[in-house]
């Protein structure tokens, strides 16, 4: 597989993100302009619950699949579903917590988190889309994703601008989980890739599968703890109105955060390829998309941290004049995000997947304790700022304190010290595949 190959898959997804991400934004804006902060600030604070729960369905075991089917093609559909089985078993576990939670909580939300929660279940089909991403045939289920996120987009779009109720979004929400799960499904079966199981699962292999996803489970909910608690520690700390002016400004901030995940993605199977075959090739692509994404990353926050209160006026309005500061701060964690990406990878194809967790717990416990001292004085400011220091600890800081994790600090300093030497052939591929 070529490096052309692998962008041409990038490309595909990055215009499938743009079109679906212009959409889900315009939804944002359009609730926090018509609702209010109040409602936009409980929409946000559900989905910030809900959230925590996703990585169990999960279960550590996407790049893992993409791994095993690259090295293993023989065997592919063998280790898929032994992957799908254990991500059910989590998705069922994922709702009995959801369970659990709602009965200690006392809030006017419960039925919509708990509603959410089982929606989401049905992410744990979505690892069949990493099966197809290792045969590089990411366009196969990229049509049927478009149809189903554009038509439920569109009737957010409808029920929002009708004033509708929050339980309704949050029903249109889980309902993305629930068909693109269920078409990917058909899709699989369709293609009769179910028939190639020439090894039957059992027990002993979704018990040695878990095993192999255990660290990077633990890091993806160590991960979604300080992603997601910020919000929750707003709502809690302070009010969901101050969630609300928060959420505008990461919106805009996080919305460029999946595009770094889809080329690292769309990589994945080539930088495991070249790791068995071609170690030089290897760290070299390594740089070229850490130089790439870094630098994309620097250039954003920038022009970000400038126009921010005149996009905030912009989009959201003057009732959401105070998330303008909370944008200049947060737009710079965009930095380590999508150095991390890459980072994720390495780990994966370098057998280090406890060193994810160690990553994600660095940065969820140094998140809690920043949110903990300054949301009560500095509400939205101080969770953002919270927010930039916990993503440069988690992607950075931690790489310092183990010798293995310190050549992945090597390789991302050559990187930053080679940048227009590595971004040239990068360029010139970019440049072949428009032509």
């Amino acid at each position: 597989m070529s490096t052309s190959s692998g962008i041409k898959n990038s490309v595909l997804l990055i215009v499938e993100k743009c079109i679906l991400l212009c959409l889900s934004f315009l939804n944002s804006v359009l609730l926090a302009r018509i609702a209010g902060p109040n409602i936009f600030g409980q929409y946000a604070y559900i989905l910030s619950i809900a959230g925590l729960f996703l990585p169990l369905s999960v279960m550590g075991l996407n790049n893992i699949v993409t791994k095993y089917v690259v090295e293993n093609p023989h065997n592919a559909h063998y280790y898929l579903k032994s992957a799908l089985i254990v991500r059910l078993c989590g998705a069922l576990i994922s709702i009995a917590l959801g369970l659990l939670l709602i009965l200690i909580l006392n809030t006017e939300n419960n039925a919509n988190i708990l509603l959410l929660i089982v929606l989401q279940s049905f992410s744990a089909f979505y690892v069949i889309e990493f099966f197809f991403l290792a045969k590089q045939q990411v366009h196969i289920l990229l049509k049927i994703r478009l149809i189903i996120l554009l038509a439920l987009n569109s009737l957010k779009c409808i029920v929002i601008l009708n004033g509708s109720s929050l339980s309704l979004l949050i029903i249109l929400q889980g309902l993305e989980y629930v068909f693109i799960g269920a078409s990917y499904i058909l899709v699989y079966v369709k293609e009769k890739h179910h028939q190639h199981i020439k090894r039957n699962t059992s027990r002993r292999s979704y018990i040695a599968l878990a095993q192999k996803g255990k660290w990077l489970l633990f890091s993806g909910v160590a991960a979604t703890i300080y992603l997601k608690i910020d919000q929750i520690m707003l709502a809690n700390l302070v009010d969901t109105r101050a969630v609300a002016y928060y959420a505008a400004a990461a919106k805009l901030s996080e919305m460029w955060y999946v595009f770094p995940v889809l080329i690292a993605n769309a990589f994945s199977a080539q930088l495991s390829q070249l790791k068995f075959n071609n170690d030089l090739k290897y760290h070299l692509m390594l740089q070229q998309l850490i130089a790439t994404l870094t630098l994309s990353a620097l250039i954003l926050s920038i022009i970000t941290y400038f126009i921010a209160p005149s996009l905030i006026a912009l989009i959201y309005g003057s009732e959401y004049s105070s998330s303008a500061t909370i944008l200049s701060i947060h737009i710079f964690a965009s930095i380590f995000i999508f150095q991390r990406a890459i980072l994720s990878k390495w780990l994966i194809i370098e057998n280090l997947y406890k060193y994810s967790l160690v990553s994600s717990l660095f940065g969820a416990v140094t998140n809690i304790a920043l949110n903990a001292i300054l949301i009560p004085q500095y509400a939205g400011v101080g969770a953002a700022w919270a927010t930039v220091i916990s993503y440069m600890v988690a992607s950075y800081g931690f790489l310092f304190f183990h010798s293995k994790t310190k050549r992945y600090a090597q390789i991302l300093h050559l990187a930053v010290l080679n940048f227009p030497t590595l971004l040239k052939p990068f360029i010139k591929q970019l440049r072949l595949v428009k032509k």
